[in-house]
């Protein structure tokens, strides 16, 4: 997991941007805490990538409401709440489409040539 490595804040007012924000401005006091602050990717954590309802919308170019009247009808991918919006694991989309893909095969078996 990532450290967090703290500042005072007299230090900080006196430090540059230029340490982790490319500036050459003083940082203020309330932000000295990004300063330092080591960055996690998603698979470092273990929650790996998430996409928000519109991004998934759009990535599938159907309508925010297609989206929500599958899972209404729970044809939809897995998804869950963080505050208002509606977001979904990558992997769970990954899974919802293959499935989605071998259900459609086995309605429409193609013909060997």
């Amino acid at each position: 997991m990532a450290t967090q490595q703290k500042l005072s804040t007299k230090s900080a007012s006196q430090s540059t941007g230029s340490v982790g924000l490319g500036g050459s401005r003083p940082i203020p006091a309330g932000l000295a805490h990004l300063v330092c602050m080591e960055t996690t990717t998603p698979s470092e954590t273990g929650l790996g990538a998430v996409i928000t309802l519109s991004q998934l919308a759009t990535q599938l170019g159907v309508s925010v409401q297609t989206l929500y009247d599958l899972r209404c009808q729970g044809r939809g991918p897995r998804g869950f709440r963080v505050g208002r919006e509606l977001r979904f694991r990558v992997s769970e989309v990954d899974a919802w489409l293959a499935q989605l893909e071998a259900d459609d095969a086995e309605r429409h078996p193609r013909q060997a040539s």
